[in-house]
């Protein structure tokens, strides 16, 4: 056994990876089965583990219920390697050779025969066949023999972790993107797996030339005032919990078309055909196209009803593969988190493996049929936040994306929960290799000579979660080294979640309302009272009635002077996150916000 493992010094992430292939050699030299390759009875040995509900979908928890960012990180040169780390490694190595035979599962990620097709082999702890078999349901089949392009490494047992270097966490999921590998420890929450293999493929498809985007993806074709039907390829950016699955896998459907006759007077049917969900989570984008990364979906069910009818029907299926999801009286899948609970508090993220075939509408192509026609950025806010916006400026819209802003939600991390939150492009920590200021430049280039062709890509901001407007407080908050005023929102808790106090909020169906006006040129706008032609608000939107409309804009509630306060707050916030965050860029981006105060 003499030299199978490093010692701890001479542990680096390449010497990770061959001391891994050492123990596979070690045991199979001794005649031992160290790995169960793509085992056909997975889903089998994932049924002992797991809750199968009467309606025959099985399902099953986790020890963490949400993502560890706080206990995550990147390490992009081997230079950056520090004793934890290699700690962390070691333990990793350890547990490998003395456990039995890992799990490994392969997959791609990417449309099969794509410029962004990327294979990922996945070894996971024989104690969690779920996770591994969970996983192996989302990605494309890949061959198990053939060389991957990236390897994740899933050890859900704690392991006398170490703290991350210089902070108070433990350090539990390390990745490597220069040497293509990711080390998950001390949580089987599935989320970890799928989205460092998603963080992977951002990378991988930045290096095609394209921008790996935390977006959802659907199409359908619409009727324009003119008479004209158009193609409409819709993109929906946003972070977990904000209502990216929700919107990005809506459809208008006999059932749910009857709420939008009833309340608004219109019927969405009349004026659209051919709807499509594409994808949910991660997407490529290119200039001429975009490519969805995964053939199912991995959707938040919190709260889900019959009328968001595609995630209703492929999460009620019997092949649906649930988690953390509760059950009930007569033994079905439940959303509405009555009886589970997490430290205590209703649990926030039952969470699904859905196939998208079984929304009954995904046309077998995880590509769009054309272009990106239309972005649609989920903002959430409490102070200056519209319902929806019509961004028009590429730069200003840019700057949006570069923020991230939005409030924190139990499925992002329990104590993120009602804060406000600024995440470029709602994918930290999901960008590695190469800066989020590497994705919004070239994602700039493709906006602007969109535009130059006269094609432009129409933008959107929605507010979802956010309040028009929650009751706040001024406070003294500290930017680095300077301390301006800002508004901090009143937060109360309802069943143990943070939440807002005041303000209201558009409906579901009023922001798809709005979305279908949009897209069909029907709305009527006006310029923003700040940016002026960059930014339109909407003044008519066709079924529903002004009155509303007007009750959603911040400056039925606030003097113009307190709303310029309040903006120039979150500018003067969004640029100390953008310094830290997304540095270097373009000023025309940088400063796209900036007015005279």
């Amino acid at each position: 056994m003499a030299g199978v493992l490093p010692s701890l010094d001479e542990l680096s992430p390449s010497e990770f990876r061959r001391a891994f292939r050492r123990i596979i050699e070690f045991k199979r030299r001794a005649g031992i089965e160290a790995v169960l390759d793509n085992p056909p009875d997975l889903f089998e040995r994932a049924k002992l583990y797991g809750t199968r509900y009467r309606n025959g979908s099985w399902g099953w928890a986790s020890n963490i219920w949400s993502r560890s960012a706080a206990n995550t990180v990147v390490i992009d040169s081997d230079d950056q390697v520090r004793r934890e780390h290699r700690i962390l490694m070691l333990r990793v190595l350890e547990h490998i050779l003395a456990q039995g035979p890992l799990i490994k599962v392969d997959g791609y990620l990417g449309k099969p025969g794509s410029s962004v097709q990327m294979h990922v082999t996945v070894y996971v702890d024989p104690q969690f066949p779920d996770i591994a078999y969970r996983w192996s349901q989302l990605a494309f089949p890949a061959p198990p023999d053939e060389e991957p392009d990236v390897e994740i490494f899933v050890i859900p047992h704690y392991l006398k972790n170490p703290k991350i270097p210089g902070r108070d966490e433990l350090l539990m999921v390390m990745r490597f993107p220069s040497h293509n590998f990711t080390i998950i420890t001390a949580s089987s929450y599935q989320g970890e797996v799928k989205k460092a293999a998603l963080a992977h493929w951002i990378y991988h498809v930045y290096k095609r030339g394209g921008t790996g985007e935390h977006a959802a993806l659907r199409e359908f074709t619409v009727k324009r005032v003119d008479g004209s039907w158009k193609r409409i390829v819709m993109c929906i950016w946003g972070l977990t919990g904000t209502g990216k699955s929700t919107h990005g896998m809506y459809v208008w459907t006999e059932r749910n078309t009857e709420v939008y006759v009833r309340r608004f007077g219109v019927n969405p049917l009349e004026y659209i055909r051919d709807q499509a969900i594409k994808n949910d989570d991660i997407v490529a984008v290119f200039e001429d196209r975009v490519i969805g990364s995964e053939r199912g979906s991995w959707t938040k069910t919190e709260d889900l009803t019959p009328d968001q009818e595609g995630i209703w029907r492929a999460a009620t299926s019997g092949r649906a593969l649930h988690e953390n999801t509760e059950f009930d009286e007569r033994g079905m899948p439940r959303f509405s988190g009555e009886a589970f609970t997490y430290f205590g508090s209703p649990n926030r993220n039952a969470r699904s493996v859905l196939y998208l075939e079984d929304t009954g509408y995904f046309d077998g192509d995880v590509e769009s049929s054309g272009p990106l026609t239309t972005a649609v950025f989920i903002t959430p806010g409490y102070f200056t936040d519209y319902a929806w916006v019509k961004i028009v400026d590429e730069a200003l819209a840019m700057k949006a994306l570069a923020d991230g802003r939005t409030i924190g939600h139990p499925a992002q991390a329990k104590e993120l929960a009602g804060r406000v939150r600024y995440v470029p492009r709602y994918a930290d920590p999901f960008t590695m290799g190469v800066s989020n200021t590497a994705h919004i430049v070239r994602l700039y280039g493709f906006f602007k000579r969109r535009r130059e062709r006269g094609d432009p890509i129409e933008v959107y901001q929605l507010n979802t979660i956010g309040n028009i407007v929650a009751k706040y407080t001024w406070v003294e908050k500290r930017l680095g080294d300077r301390v301006i005023m800002a508004p901090e929102p009143v937060l109360e808790e309802v069943d143990g979640i943070p939440r807002a106090v005041g303000g209201t909020r558009p409906t579901i169906e009023e922001t798809e309302l709005f979305l279908l006006q949009a897209v069909r040129g029907a709305v009527e706008y006006e310029p923003h009272p700040v940016w002026d032609e960059k930014v339109l608000v909407p003044v008519e939107v066709p079924g529903i009635p002004r009155e509303r409309v007007e009750e959603l804009k911040p400056t039925a509630y606030l003097t113009m002077e307190e709303f310029k306060a309040l903006l120039k707050a979150q500018v003067e916030e969004s640029k100390y996150h953008l310094d830290r965050m997304c540095p270097g860029l373009p000023e025309e981006i940088y400063n796209a916000m900036d007015f005279e105060y």
